[in-house]
Formats: structure tokens, sequence, C-alpha cells
């Protein structure tokens, strides 16, 4: 699949939406677990800009604020998806089948993803990590937290030799230019914040395109 590096802007309502697609963002994930008041015209607003939308509805097990069931996000999914471009589920997810078989008949691409807030795990690992996440749907997202640049290395050169589609994110500040530098090495997706991070390391979408730019990347 050829998919050149895309600039994501994690927003949580339909003005950060707004001003993301100003700062130049080729896609806008919509963090329905932080969004305020009622979600559905929220995201209806959010769709109306005419950006790719990321349906991402992430769980408290995997540093989410969603806190019901996951058998119950099957149908929250399912409401959204009429919106999104692409819906990103969680690899340990209990209910993954049924969120990507939602998926089956339409133009939505499953993300699925992993994250490890404490470590970086071996390269063994990540590697076999991106490929169950691959096996489960249509692009894989691996987000590790690095303790050196040493492990920032690592996460690069996973990247270079991951199967592809796959986004891989060094987070917390150590791994902060990994938001940059990883498309380098052949991730397909960097995320990005417009008011504040809704995830550690983020950059705003605007420098993170100024630098994939400077680059030649964007």
């Amino acid at each position: 699949m050829d998919f050149p590096p895309k600039v994501v802007a994690s927003v949580v309502s339909p003005e950060e939406a707004k001003e993301a697609k100003a700062l130049g963002a080729d896609i806008i994930e919509v963090r329905v677990d932080l969004l305020h008041g009622e979600t559905l015209p929220a995201v209806k607003s959010i769709y109306s800009l005419g950006v790719p939308l990321i349906i991402t509805v992430r769980p408290e097990y995997e540093g989410g604020r969603y806190k019901g069931s996951d058998r119950d996000r099957v149908d929250v999914f399912k409401t959204f998806m009429p919106y999104a471009a692409f819906i990103d589920v969680e690899l340990k997810a209990r209910t993954i089948d049924d969120i990507v078989r939602a998926t089956k008949g339409t133009d939505v691409l499953p993300i699925v993803s992993s994250h490890d807030f404490k470590k970086t795990p071996s390269n063994a690992v990540m590697l076999r990590t991106i490929d169950r996440c691959l096996k489960k749907g249509g692009m894989a997202k691996l987000a590790v937290t690095p303790h050196s640049l040493a492990d920032v290395l690592r996460v690069y050169e996973v990247t270079l030799k991951a199967k592809k589609p796959a986004c891989t994110i060094a987070m917390g500040l150590t791994g902060k230019h990994s938001r940059i530098m990883a498309p380098v090495y052949g991730s397909v997706l960097t995320y990005g914040y417009v008011k504040k991070p809704v995830a550690p390391g983020q950059m705003r979408v605007d420098k993170i395109v100024e630098g994939l730019t400077l680059l030649g990347l964007h």
C-alpha cells in the first residue's frame, strides 16, 4: 500500500478541529472518549470540515477516558463509522474482532494500536506486535516509551524493518523528535496537538508540518 506520511491532529472539540485544518493537518483524530457534551453532533460538525477522520474511543486501560465496556464500544464505533475514514482500536481489546468486522463492506480502514507507557520492548517484540496489529487490521500503530536516545534509535530500526503500513511513535520528551523523524524511517502517520497534547511528547501540528516540509516529506 502506497501511503505517504500524514500529519494527524488529535482533537477534543469542533473548535480544535477547525484550527487543526488551518494548521495543515492531513487527518483529524477525534478522541470521542475526550469529547465534552453530546458526541454525535460534535463528530458531525468535525466531519463537515472535509478532512478525513480517525475515530478513536480510547479505554482507560490504554491511556484513555472511556469507562464503558469493550462490548458497549462496539456500538459506539458503529455509531460513528459513517463519518470515519479510519478507526483506531487497541490490539488488547477483547472485542477487537467485532470492531474490525464492523468495517467490512465500508471504506473505513481499521488501525490496530498498541501502547506501552512504561518501556521500549525489544526489537523482536516490537516487530511481532506490529505483525499482530497488521493481521488484525489494515494499519498498525505502535507507541512505546523510551528511556534513552538509544531506545529511540531502536524504534527507528524497527520502523525500517516492519511490514507496512505502520505508524511508530516514541512517546514522552525523550522521544519527542520522533514525531518528525519517525516518518523518515517509514512511519506513515505522526500525531500532533492543537491546544494541548493528548499524549506524552506530542508536538503542535504546524511544527510537525514545518519539520516534515524541511525534510521533503510533506
